[in-house]
């Protein structure tokens, strides 16, 4: 190599080099499964108890930043097909289509049933001791309850609650014009309160009483009805007690996936496998029936 050529040499490396350096730290992972940011999409029926598992996962890894954003589940799957996130919470797994859709973008999803929760249905506290059949939600949600004495009121009309009720209790029917969807749940829980012709319908967590691991306690604010399910060989009104979601004695259950597509150890995993291990003790404060762990159920007395 000639002087002149090796100068030139040289001379482009001082040029490349910086940018094959910086391309380098762009691609790499940013984040590991205890440090990092990410932002991620949290179904909002699941805020109370989420807000809480972010709380301590957060408070054990102070280097893991965890930008939570709640809304309802449709805007959730919107922001994991857009590429906006890389990990969301949500009641369902993908449907084939969806996975269909994330394998032509080269996205492989990995999903898992973390714990199990009930949506309830709840009255003023001026109701006493609330109690329907499944019949009678379902003529009420139709509106072919001839007393037409209550109203059904969601948490967004975009919301998990809603596809539920769609799916499992009135499929292939709509839902009465009469009935009507808030923002939020904690604006049911307000609504409700406050109107004694109101059944609202949110997850259980937003009631639950996580002050007490001991009692199957709810919020003073309104009352949870009892609901007396279509299977026969359980012929009384069931209360979304834990070990009747468990169980799933109590009608209306459903699970708490999460769905990534994080391709290396990140800080998604890592919340992950914290709600996965250490994180099911506070699903099961939440009133919630933690899917991860072994869970006795035993059968005790409860005085009156």
């Amino acid at each position: 190599m000639t002087r002149t050529a090796s100068f030139y040499f040289r001379l482009c490396l001082l040029f490349i080099l910086p940018f094959c350096i910086q391309s380098c730290n762009e691609e790499g992972p940013k984040d590991n499964q205890t440090s990092g940011s990410i932002k991620i999409s949290v179904d909002e029926s699941y805020r109370p108890v989420m807000e809480e598992q972010i709380k301590i996962f957060t408070s054990r890894y102070p280097n893991a930043h965890i930008l939570a954003e709640y809304k309802p589940e449709a805007e959730c799957l919107k922001d994991f097909m857009e590429d906006t996130t890389r990990v969301i919470f949500i009641t369902r797994e993908l449907s084939e289509e969806e996975k269909k859709y994330c394998l032509s973008k080269q996205i492989v999803s990995k999903s898992m049933a973390m714990a199990r929760d009930a949506v309830v249905f709840i009255t003023s506290e001026n109701v006493k001791e609330p109690k329907f059949t499944l019949k009678q939600i379902r003529a009420i949600l139709t509106g072919q309850d001839s007393a037409k004495k209550y109203q059904i009121v969601f948490d967004h009309k975009k919301s998990s609650t809603v596809r539920y009720v769609l799916d499992s209790l009135i499929p292939g029917q709509k839902i009465a014009d009469n009935n009507y969807a808030t923002n939020t749940s904690e604006e049911v829980i307000n609504y409700v309160s406050g109107n004694d012709q109101a059944i609202g319908v949110i997850g259980v967590s937003w009631v639950a009483d996580h002050s007490d691991s001991t009692t199957e306690t709810f919020l003073k604010k309104v009352n949870v009805a009892g609901i007396w399910p279509d299977n026969d060989s359980i012929n009384r009104f069931v209360m979304p007690y834990q070990a009747y979601i468990g169980l799933m004695e109590y009608p209306c259950t459903r699970n708490f996936y999460f769905i990534s597509k994080e391709t290396w150890p990140g800080l998604g995993t890592g919340l992950v496998n914290y709600l996965c291990r250490d994180g099911q003790l506070v699903f099961k404060q939440a009133k919630m029936f933690p899917l991860r762990v072994n869970v006795m159920l035993r059968e005790t007395k409860v005085n009156p």
